[in-house]
């Protein structure tokens, strides 16, 4: 059924119609994951139906996880999920090497800060001592899925002066230091998504996040640094491999 041929006296409501309609524009490929939907406006105006129509449907389809609707920027089909390949030491950026998939990594500050009682402890430093801390946004296709707070001692004050953006930072440490990270012990908690993490992740907030709290060690056990992961998993499914 073509868009523009929605019936009023049909028996399925317009609304419903607008929503199968999109639904079949998706699945011809008229409409690919990480497209530009027309507008409310453009929709209102083209094939003459009410704003609360086009907004019904719509929402509809976003709860469905068909259409996403990026503040600002307008509503978008949905990419399909992406599931982290297992076995790549821990990198994110290492997982997609080997798929159509694109990576990035985008910076969002790095600087020192004081360590509260929670990352000392994690750090296995005083309360209060100075600490490197690096908060990065990871993009699948360009859309933001994971939100990333790094924290490290103030030797790797190296990360501070280098240019971090669509870099590992374990591939970095690496090639500065000769330390490789062997171990990974993960803690997982389901969190809402404060104001500050909806906003970087364009996510409703109060939203479930998946938190991953990592402790990253070498062979020898030695620490490398912590770090906590919020995970939009619409977008983004985490892997473990058990023995």
């Amino acid at each position: 059924m073509d868009i523009k041929s929605l019936e009023a006296d049909h028996m399925v409501p317009l609304y419903q119609q607008l929503y199968n309609t999109i639904r079949e524009k998706i699945a011809s490929g008229e409409y690919k994951p990480g497209d530009r939907i027309p507008s409310e406006a453009q929709l209102i105006e083209i094939y003459n139906i009410s704003r609360v129509t086009v907004r019904s449907a719509l929402n509809k389809l976003v709860e469905d996880n068909i259409l996403v609707k990026r503040h600002g920027k307008g509503t978008f089909v949905s990419m399909p999920e992406y599931v982290e390949s297992i076995g790549v030491g821990g990198s994110f950026t290492a997982s997609w090497q080997q798929t159509d998939v694109v990576p990035g990594t985008k910076i969002i500050s790095k600087l020192y800060v004081n360590a509260n009682k929670k990352i000392a402890n994690s750090l296995n430093v005083e309360e209060g001592s100075k600490i490197i801390h690096i908060r990065r946004l990871r993009l699948v296709n360009d859309l933001p899925a994971i939100l990333e707070e790094d924290y490290f001692l103030p030797e790797y004050d190296f990360l501070l002066e280098m240019d971090l953006d669509n870099k590992s930072i374990l591939e970095i440490i690496r090639n500065q230091t000769g330390l490789v990270a062997k171990e990974f012990n993960d803690i997982f908690e389901v969190k809402s998504a404060t104001k500050e993490q909806a906003e970087f992740l364009e996510y409703k907030t109060g939203s479930p996040l998946l938190r991953v709290s990592q402790t990253i060690f070498t062979e020898k056990l030695n620490l490398l640094y912590y770090n906590e992961e919020y995970i939009r998993t619409d977008r983004y499914k985490y892997a473990i491999r058990s023995y």
